[in-house]
């Protein structure tokens, strides 16, 4: 038996040593954003709007779901964000026309709403701030992602900003798109805790019912 759980727990981890190797690990920065910085939020969600959106979509957000979170009411959020041109019904899509990605950059530019569930928040801040310009090409190439036909976007902020102002800039956007990976992510982790202190006083109201009933039986 002793010698089946033996081979057991070697054919568990045979594949998890496949996937540790399975390529260099990327060298990120600390995005060290927060959630609960409504203030970065809304920062964020402007920023991808004026400088994203004309390319991206967060398609599973909408706009009243953004205010109701970040503290706006539904003219503001409008306002803030597409300049009077949205309802707050709308979901938060591109500006761009269909087809217009796949004919000038010879791709379908993919839609944000997951990503920073998919790569997370370091890897997008660490792309948005790896960009280097090829001083032989005079082109923008990004040290995470090599060729990539993304354009550097934020070329002008960065220029026009201090090394503090931009990264902050760039942390507000990360914190923004982690948000709109998951909305309610604030809200389940404030539940998670009620649900984790309800379930302690349920042991120890539990524990001393249970000596409760057991004091008058002899062992």
């Amino acid at each position: 038996m002793r010698k089946i759980s033996s081979i057991f727990i070697l054919c568990m981890l045979f594949p998890l040593a496949g996937f540790a190797a399975g390529g260099p690990a990327l060298d990120l920065e600390k995005a060290d954003n927060s959630l609960e910085d409504k203030d970065s939020l809304k920062r964020g969600a402007v920023l991808f709007s004026n400088y994203c959106m004309a390319c991206h979509s967060v398609k599973y957000l909408r706009y009243n779901r953004i205010a109701r979170d970040f503290g706006w009411t539904d003219e503001e959020v409008v306002e803030a964000m597409t300049y009077g041109q949205n309802r707050s019904v709308d979901n938060v899509t591109t500006r761009m026309l269909p087809g217009v990605d796949e004919e000038v950059l010879g791709t379908k530019v993919p839609d944000l709403s997951l990503m920073a569930r998919l790569k997370g928040s370091d890897y997008i801040y660490s792309f948005m701030r790896g960009y280097e310009l090829d001083e032989k090409t005079g082109e923008w190439d990004n040290r995470l992602l090599h060729g990539t036909v993304m354009p550097h976007v934020l070329e002008g902020m960065q220029r026009h900003m201090s090394a503090e102002e931009f990264k902050q800039a760039t942390r507000d956007i990360t914190n923004f798109l982690e948000y709109a990976g998951e909305p309610a992510k604030l809200q389940r982790h404030d539940l998670g805790w009620k649900v984790i202190l309800f379930l302690l006083v349920l042991i120890l109201l539990t524990y001393l019912l249970k000596k409760e009933y057991w004091r008058d039986i002899k062992h």
